[in-house]
């Protein structure tokens, strides 16, 4: 399974309330092309996305608010994690897709591979941390996303894909239309 194919089973879940933040590059094209409008999508953001929905979960605690990002993006912003373990914020969901590469800058490795994202994440304050390897398993069970979206505390779910080969249009906003559309809504 691929990133894209990961995203587009997520919309099956989401009811268009939850505040979504995408993390730049493919990942925020895939969410752009797959997930309810509007979003914040990073644009030259690399490792913040992690920090941007944890001030949101936390100005909007009632509002479930779910970051997706990739394994480049989120290694690169880890030290929000550990601010992320302390708040506990129940609202807040992070859904990290790892194909193990920096894929939209020309798919060069990450560290990915050797990584137990369980336990560096529980080493981080965050108990509850889900994790399939969708390069060995043929599908994903639902009630592995349903239990992502709609569980009430503090949820991570890592994903390892293989590298997607779609290539999307890229975001056609401009980082202002982007933070107005979001605050419009």
């Amino acid at each position: 399974m691929k990133g894209a194919e990961v995203i587009q089973k997520l919309n099956e879940y989401l009811t268009g309330e939850e505040l979504i933040v995408s993390s730049n590059g493919n990942v925020s094209r895939q969410a752009y092309n797959f997930l309810p409008q509007p979003q914040v999508y990073l644009r030259g953001s690399m490792g913040l996305p992690v920090s941007i929905g944890l001030g949101l979960a936390i100005s909007q605690p009632k509002k479930k608010v779910i970051v997706i990002t990739g394994d480049g993006n989120f290694l690169m912003g880890l030290s929000s994690v550990t601010t992320v373990g302390f708040a506990k914020q129940n609202n807040l969901r992070i859904l990290i897709i790892d194909n193990e590469s920096y894929a939209t800058t020309g798919c060069q490795e990450t560290v990915s591979s050797a990584l137990n994202y369980g336990e560096m994440v529980k080493g981080m304050g965050i108990e509850s941390v889900m994790s399939i390897d969708l390069t060995k398993e043929k599908e994903m069970t639902s009630d592995l996303l349903d239990q992502f979206v709609n569980k009430e505390e503090l949820q991570v779910l890592h994903i390892r894909v293989e590298i997607d080969d779609i290539n999307l249009e890229n975001i056609p906003w401009h980082p202002i239309e982007i933070k107005e559309n979001f605050q419009n809504r």
